[in-house]
């Protein structure tokens, strides 16, 4: 299965002191090959932005965040984005991450985006909360 995870997913796995969120769980899924992610350049550089946040970096002190964030890459398929203008009406800078799933084929957007969590019109791709997201993988492993 495809999946794009959204930069909110990854700054939670990064500041979480819970060694099995749903959020690190979904990395760790991704790296141990249960899922394929899919990242485009934009959305590298969106990680890559966001981890360093003042509030994160305060929070992730200790951690290599640019290295976090290559580790995560290391992983993924890198494709071109599709056209996604306006697919995010209430936060334009979250069109990268439709933009993400539907060039790279994803079915499947994990994110903790409210703005990414209240669309419900992106044919073909699911976008989910981490915890929901998990629970699908599983019964499909089942």
């Amino acid at each position: 299965m495809r999946v794009v995870i959204d930069s909110s997913v990854l700054v939670a796995a990064l500041t979480t002191p819970n060694p099995i969120s749903a959020s690190r769980v979904v990395l760790a899924a991704a790296a141990a090959g249960a899922v394929q992610l899919v990242v485009t350049e934009e959305l590298e550089a969106e990680y890559r932005r966001a981890v360093e946040y003042p509030k994160v970096a305060r929070y992730a002190a200790k951690v290599n965040r640019q290295k976090f964030v290559s580790a995560v890459i290391a992983v993924a398929v890198k494709v071109d984005g599709a056209v996604a203008a306006g697919a995010v009406p209430n936060d334009p800078a979250d069109d990268k991450v439709v933009a993400a799933a539907l060039g790279g084929g994803a079915e499947v957007v994990v994110s903790l985006d409210r703005h990414l969590l209240d669309i419900q019109a992106i044919p073909g791709v699911r976008i989910l909360r981490p915890g929901d997201f998990l629970v699908e993988l599983r019964a499909s492993a089942g």
